[in-house]
């Protein structure tokens, strides 16, 4: 009997791994530079966490979470996002109070399948505790910026907003519901859910093309900003000015998660299409640390997903490097061919040779497959005279090379690579 993976799921395989090491490896990079630390938190986790965070009325918590019941009758789900487990995960173990976190691991929604959107997800993220500063936001989002410019991508468009304070917010929450309830008619159904759900900001997060004109002409939250929000959302610019990242003002950007007060940004890109077009997102939420019951903590972060991004990069020409050396030795040869590829690893060298003692042609053929920069042969008239066979792949040159003098001559091939 054959197994499949399930819908909505991915296998990632060696032709594309490389680019999820390459982003892995970029966006932690940075995270050091920032001074930023791993928290790994479990997949699973306790239902009322993300009510409670997420929002009930939110699509994520009314059908595309995965839950279960366990043996003791618990609630329980895989996690739909990665912000309120670090939230709960400092709270519960007591982490100092200004602290900035990251980390990485697979996300949970149940959606319909279609390019660019999982069941099962990847993100790589930062919380940042301890701050109300605008100039926190502000750093945040050069974090982003510096991360996606670090793993190659080019192609994207900074978006930011700021939602009101509780001072402001209810005036605009008002003016709009009653706006989307007087043109309930031109929404789809998924919006008018939302309205009467009483969460009609949700509705502009719709990519019907139906609700496109209503959400156009719906009141905007810059006409209801507090003195204290404007000059915020001010500053923001300001400084993103300063740091020269280029952004765009978008007032229907909300983000679909309730625990968001203050600015919220995305880096949406258009090679994906426009309904699954978001990179990476995020925002301030200072009253989330509280609302799951610890201190009165401002906090900030944003989560970037690893799959869009490398189909981000899987548009481009990005390949693989190859490897540095392969050795080709033949059966009798094998013993010092074992200790050569340990010696060249040692020093730094990405190094492989086939055991199967295949003719020379096949090794050759192999050496090519894997796009080699340099093949080492060992034969008998190498062994018997004390040196090495090194083969340049790309200009088909070949030398003779003394094996002391062996290091000497491969401290080029890096460099040349």
């Amino acid at each position: 009997m054959k197994f499949q993976r399930l819908r909505g799921t991915q296998d990632v395989l060696p032709d594309k791994s490389f680019l999820w090491q390459k982003v892995i490896i970029g966006a932690f990079e940075i995270f050091k530079k920032y001074g930023i630390k791993l928290i790994i938190t479990p997949t699973i986790e306790d239902k009322n966490l993300f009510i409670r965070s997420i929002g009930e009325g939110t699509d994520i918590v009314i059908k595309e979470m995965y839950e279960f019941k366990d043996k003791k009758g618990r609630d329980i789900v895989l996690r739909p996002e990665g912000t309120a487990s670090v939230v709960r995960a400092y709270i519960e173990n007591s982490l100092p109070e200004k602290i900035d976190l990251c980390y990485i691991g697979p996300m949970f929604r149940y959606e319909k399948p279609q390019k660019g959107r999982n069941r099962e997800f990847y993100q790589i993220g930062v919380e940042s505790f301890g701050s109300g500063s605008v100039y926190k936001d502000a750093e945040l989002i050069k974090l982003a910026y510096d991360i996606l410019k670090a793993i190659g991508v080019t192609s994207f468009v900074l978006k930011i907003n700021i939602l009101n304070c509780s001072e402001c917010r209810g005036t605009y929450i008002d003016k709009l519901h009653k706006y989307f309830k007087e043109n309930s008619n031109k929404l789809c159904e998924n919006c008018n859910s939302k309205i009467e759900r009483n969460a009609a900001i949700r509705v502009l997060d719709c990519k019907e093309e139906k609700c496109k004109e209503v959400i156009d002409n719906a009141p905007m939250i810059k006409d209801f900003l507090c003195k204290k929000c404007s000059d915020n959302f001010s500053l923001i610019k300001e400084l993103l000015n300063n740091l020269k990242v280029r952004f765009e003002e978008d007032f229907h950007l909300v983000r679909g998660l309730d625990y968001y007060t203050g600015v919220v940004f995305e880096f949406v890109t258009d090679k994906l299409g426009p309904q699954q077009n978001t990179l990476l997102a995020g925002g301030r939420y200072d009253n989330l640390v509280y609302e799951l019951g610890g201190k009165n903590i401002p906090a900030t972060g944003f989560a970037m997903g690893i799959d869009r991004v490398v189909d981000v990069l899987s548009t481009g020409l990005q390949q693989e490097a190859g490897i540095d050396i392969f050795i080709v030795a033949d059966e009798k040869r094998m013993k010092k061919g074992i200790q050569l590829l340990s010696f060249l690893r040692e020093n730094g060298y990405c190094a492989v040779m086939d055991f199967e003692g295949k003719s020379f042609k096949s090794q050759m053929r192999e050496a090519d497959g894997k796009k080699a920069g340099f093949v080492l042969i060992l034969g008998e008239d190498e062994e018997k005279n004390n040196f090495v066979s090194l083969k340049n792949m790309k200009t088909g040159e070949q030398k003779k090379v003394l094996n002391e003098n062996l290091l000497e001559e491969l401290k080029s091939i890096l460099i040349e690579r």
